[in-house]
C-alpha cells in the first residue's frame, strides 16, 4: 500500500506539473496571438490567430477538466480513496490516449489559414512549410510519449489499484 501510495504521490506531481505547463504556454500563446490579431496585415491571419487563442482556452480547459476527478486524502475509507484515484487514472489515461484527436489534430486545420495570405511570397511559404512540419514533429512526439506515459506509467497502476481493491474487498 505504501508502495502504492508513492508511486500515486509522484503520478499526482507530475499531472499538476502537466497542467501548469499547459496554462503557461496557453497564456503565452494567447498574448502573442492577440498581438498577432493586432499587427497581422490578413484576415486569414487574423482569424486564424483568434482560432488559435480559442484553441488554446478549449486545451486548457479540456486539460484541468480532469481535476475534478483527482481523490482527496480525506476519503472515508482507504476502499474509497483507491476507487476515486482510479477513476482519476481512468480520466487521465482517456485523455493522453485522445490527445492527439481534440488538441494535436484541430490545430493542424488551423496552421495553413495562418500562411494563405502570405503564401505567395518565397520566405513566408518557406516558414509556413518548415512551421506546418515542426508541428506534426511535435505531435508525433506528444502522441509517442502519451502513449508510453499510458503503458508504462497508468495502466500499472490501474491495475495495482484493482488488485489492492480486490484484496481489501475480501
Amino acid at each position: 500500500m505504501l508502495e502504492l501510495q508513492s508511486s500515486l504521490g509522484r503520478l499526482h506531481r507530475w499531472w499538476k506539473y502537466i497542467e501548469r505547463v499547459n496554462v503557461i504556454s496557453a497564456l503565452i500563446t494567447i498574448l502573442a496571438f492577440m498581438f498577432i490579431v493586432y499587427w497581422a496585415p490578413y484576415i486569414s491571419m487574423k482569424i486564424a490567430s483568434v482560432l488559435v487563442i480559442v484553441w488554446s482556452i478549449y486545451v486548457g480547459i479540456r486539460m484541468s477538466g480532469v481535476k475534478k476527478f483527482k481523490p482527496s486524502d480525506l476519503e472515508e475509507s482507504y476502499l474509497q480513496y483507491l476507487e476515486k484515484t482510479k477513476v482519476y487514472l481512468l480520466a487521465q489515461k482517456k485523455m493522453l490516449e485522445t490527445w492527439l484527436n481534440w488538441a494535436i489534430l484541430t490545430i493542424y486545420l488551423i496552421v495553413p489559414l495562418f500562411f494563405v495570405g502570405i503564401w505567395e511570397k518565397p520566405l513566408a511559404r518557406y516558414i509556413g512549410v518548415g512551421a506546418f512540419l515542426a508541428l506534426v514533429g511535435v505531435g508525433i512526439y506528444e502522441y509517442y510519449l502519451s502513449k508510453r506515459r499510458v503503458e508504462n506509467e497508468i495502466i500499472p497502476r490501474i491495475n495495482r489499484i484493482d488488485e489492492l481493491i480486490e484484496s481489501l474487498e475480501e
